[in-house]
């Protein structure tokens, strides 16, 4: 047979074209081998492996401009081995600027590996469902200058994220923020010795579990209009200031962990939140505080440890929520639950706080199966003679203190087991004093008061713990 030399031509070029074909896949596998380099502005809109190393990537002051950003669905980016440093190593933290990473409108993407420092935000993510950001290292970030001294605190310090509807928390800076980000998914980072840790805001579904947010001058995880998500297996511990020993205790409101505005039907679980101005800061928010309707409510605390807090262990206000067998130790107040309504504290274990629960005009409530041991004072509910007179929530609704149930709790060693004052419909039922220097102080009206070993209505109602997390550490502090 006969081969003619066209054929042989074309058959030329086809193994050329095979060979050159061959010789850019093998090109291709080694640069991702490699891995790509960073620039500044760099858009990845496609699933890459970053080359290792320290990037110098500064960020606009404005937040308008990130050092990246990431697009698209379906995307995981690596940044194993890279380091994001925003600032030069002689500025202050509070002169850190920009944000590191941008994830804009993506879904799907997981961020993992990156450690970032010296920026305003690390990773800010806006109307991403799906995220996962996992096992980066985004410490070093941005802190305010606080002026208190030793002897004399400064109002300065004083934090305030009552507002967020409009990003006002991120002139606080973060190590992620995440806003309109369904179901994403925060594992194994770490953020330290920065002043917020995780911020998150407008979001269900997110599932926050085994990271360290310690050391913190603020916040270390903060919730606004979060709802239906998993707070579980964190180390969320030292996010304080406003503290001097022996001089003051004021928290300024900082705290492990911060629930604001709505933020409703999640499980909060097996967390360590210990040493924060409040281990937990809820409040109902200023729509409610607005209207007198909803609340941070229905949310489920299980076997944390909310302990020394130079304020409140937990402050939990104008809401409805479920406290069980959580640790609260060596605080101000064990618990701050102004307002609080239709609530429960079942099983937890309070202990040398200076008042262990404390609750003023609260309404239905009930005290179940606690123990108290070396309180101060142990449980005092109270209503005052007046209320604020700009506050538009008593305006709307009942707020006089009535209706609780303290059932079947150990009291002991404490000097004051229970101070009620104005509270009507208190009924005692099984509690168990040992070596209490005094049982009971009532005051002011306090009709339908009731200590007596009858069975009553109103009992503590069932709830389903939480299951651990495949793989959740143990966080607390032994």
């Amino acid at each position: 047979m006969k081969i003619s030399s066209r054929r042989v031509v074309e058959s030329s070029w086809c193994a050329a074209g095979i060979l050159v074909a061959v010789w850019l896949l093998a090109g291709g596998v080694v640069a991702a081998r490699q891995g790509l380099p960073l620039a500044p502005g760099m858009v990845i809109e496609r699933s890459v492996t970053i080359k290792p190393g320290t990037f110098q990537l500064p960020a606009s002051a404005d937040m308008k401009t990130p050092a990246i950003i990431i697009r698209g669905e379906n995307i995981t980016v690596d940044f194993t081995g890279v380091t994001l440093d925003g600032s030069p190593d002689s500025a202050d933290p509070d002169a850190f600027a920009g944000v590191a990473i941008l994830v804009d409108g993506a879904s799907k993407v997981t961020i993992r590996g990156a450690t970032i420092r010296g920026y305003k935000v690390g990773i800010l993510a806006r109307n991403s469902p799906d995220l996962h950001v996992t096992k980066n290292d985004l410490s070093h970030n941005w802190k305010g200058r606080l002026y208190s001294g030793i002897e004399k605190e400064s109002l300065l310090d004083w934090m305030s994220y009552h507002q967020n509807d409009k990003d006002e928390w991120l002139r606080f800076g973060a190590g992620i923020y995440l806003a309109n980000c369904d179901r994403a998914e925060i594992d194994q980072n770490t953020i330290v010795q920065g002043q917020n840790g995780l911020m998150v805001t407008a979001s269900k579904g997110v599932k926050i579990w085994n990271n360290t947010f310690q050391f913190l001058s603020s916040i270390g995880v903060g919730l606004y209009r979060v709802s239906d998500s998993t707070i579980m297996h964190n180390r969320i511990d030292w996010c304080v200031r406003g503290y001097s020993h022996g001089f003051y205790n004021r928290g300024q409101d900082s705290a492990g962990l911060l629930m604001y505005e709505q933020s409703s039907n999640n499980t909060v679980a097996y967390n360590s939140i210990t040493h924060g101005g409040d281990g937990l800061f809820l409040w109902a928010g200023q729509s409610t505080m607005d209207t007198g309707k909803g609340g941070a409510n229905d949310n489920l605390f299980y076997m944390n440890d909310f302990s020394h807090a130079p304020t409140n262990g937990i402050e939990a206000t104008f809401s409805r929520n479920r406290f069980v067998q959580n640790r609260v130790e060596d605080n101000w107040h064990g618990v701050w639950g102004g307002y609080s309504y239709g609530s429960q504290w079942i099983g937890n274990t309070f202990a040398r706080n200076a008042e262990a629960i404390a609750i003023e005009h609260g309404q239905d409530n009930v005290i179940a199966g606690n123990s108290f041991d070396g309180d101060d004072v142990a449980i005092r509910l109270w209503q005052n003679p007046t209320q604020d007179p700009n506050w538009a929530y008593p305006k709307n609704r009942d707020t006089r203190s009535r209706g609780y149930l303290i059932r079947e709790n150990a009291f002991r060693g404490t000097t004051l087991a229970l101070d009620i004052r104005s509270t009507s419909d208190v009924r005692l039922w099984r509690n168990i004093e040992t070596g209490v220097g005094e049982w009971l102080k009532r005051s002011g009206e306090t009709p339908g008061f009731s200590d007596d070993a009858r069975w009553v209505s109103g009992e503590s109602r069932s709830y389903d713990p939480p299951a651990k997390l495949p793989g959740g550490i143990d966080p607390m502090i032994k």
